[in-house]
């Protein structure tokens, strides 16, 4: 766990834990504030409670089996960002499938950078086996995250048009990797 100044704000980057399954109504929080926002993510519907602690009791067991890291950003006892990887299976387990989503009114203060970093370090030490691959998608029109990605070092390699649902339109995705 390490307190990390962003601007004004002390945030708390810390790995998810057990302790987070009493905490399933502020993830509920969290990715529903993102959903009430439409921000560009793939889930469109609030989540309940109880899928909530499924999502998080599913984690939970990925890490376990270390094929999977989960780092969660804290600001005064709120859930504002996480980030993940996620290997995949089989002939494919060399590739850490990545995702980031981080609450309105944190974006743009170097927060996502930074877990990006930390759980890409993470990644490389603790997941089984190590990824040589960390693979992402992103809609096309988030321009901000697609900069960020490629000032981490993520090339884009595909653009599938028409392939997200959003605002009513059918938008393009874009995939995106890393070579560890």
């Amino acid at each position: 766990m390490e307190t990390k100044l962003f601007g004004d704000k002390k945030i708390i980057i810390r790995k998810i834990g057990n302790a987070d399954l009493k905490r399933a109504r502020d993830f509920q929080d969290f990715i529903n504030s993102l959903v009430k926002e439409d921000a560009k993510l793939l889930m469109n519907k609030k989540a309940t409670l109880k899928d909530e602690v499924r999502f998080l009791e599913n984690i939970l067991k990925t890490i376990k089996r270390k094929t999977k890291i989960f780092l969660v950003a804290e600001h005064a006892g709120k859930i504002v960002g996480t980030a993940n990887i996620e290997l995949e299976r089989w002939r494919r387990n060399h590739i850490g499938k990545f995702s980031i989503a981080i609450r309105n009114g944190y974006r743009g203060i170097g927060l996502g950078k930074h877990l990006i970093s930390e759980i890409i370090k993470l990644a490389k030490t603790e997941l089984k086996p190590k990824p040589k691959i960390i693979q992402l998608e992103v809609y096309v029109n988030n321009k901000p995250a697609i900069n960020l990605y490629k000032k981490m070092g993520f090339k884009i390699m595909a653009r599938i048009p028409k392939r997200i649902q959003y605002k009513g339109k059918l938008i393009g995705d874009i995939i995106m990797i890393l070579y560890l």
